[in-house]
């Protein structure tokens, strides 16, 4: 995984300096920063932290406004507009397809404050979703995972994850497909994604 990556994947708070308030993740991508809408609970300021600094987003800037999150339009994300990122994150031309291999790299609460957590994926063969892809990962991720981009070694943006499972039935199933069934996850697509940048 490209390291010059890593400062463009933030984890987002509720609060500033409380890593208790942690809410999940996101993500630089041209003038954005991208996120899932249900990060976003409350119409409130929330915080990114980049390094040690942490950065005030106000709630009234979202965009669509978060007042509070939902799927106001049918699918859950939110951007915040800030100008003049140069991050290296770049939406890919075209969505994942199925087999097909891809990075995850989220924060997750793990003891007593959010650390950055790497992965790999597989894009799951089975019926379109409109505008979500199905995961298939090798480290299971769960709580504050969500508003993380999923992307390829040339740092091509293919989704962002937006729901996790944790609960699957076990009873009659292969080792290997409860595994995977597992550590499933869906990603909004790239191609919707781009419907929301103005």
């Amino acid at each position: 995984m490209n390291d010059n990556i890593l400062p463009y994947v933030m984890p987002v708070f509720r609060h500033c300096g409380d890593p208790r308030s942690f809410a999940g993740t996101a993500f630089c991508i041209d003038d954005y920063l991208v996120t899932a809408g249900h990060v976003l609970t409350t119409a409130s300021t929330y915080y990114v932290r980049n390094g040690n600094s942490y950065h005030a987003l106000e709630f009234d800037n979202w965009i669509p406004p978060q007042l509070p999150a939902d799927d106001r339009m049918g699918y859950d994300i939110a951007l915040y507009p800030i100008p003049g990122l140069k991050s290296p994150l770049k939406l890919a031309d075209c969505d994942a397809e199925p087999n097909d291999s891809v990075d995850i790299l989220c924060w997750q609460m793990l003891g007593s404050a959010p650390q950055m957590v790497a992965t790999q994926g597989l894009v799951i063969k089975e019926r379109d979703e409109a505008g979500y892809l199905r995961l298939a990962t090798v480290t299971h991720i769960t709580h504050g995972c969500s508003g993380c981009p999923i992307f390829d070694n040339e740092g091509r943006v293919y989704g962002m994850v937006t729901m996790g499972r944790t609960n699957v039935e076990g009873k009659g199933m292969s080792p290997l497909l409860r595994h995977m069934e597992q550590n499933t996850c869906w990603a909004f697509k790239t191609s919707y994604i781009k419907r929301f940048m103005p």
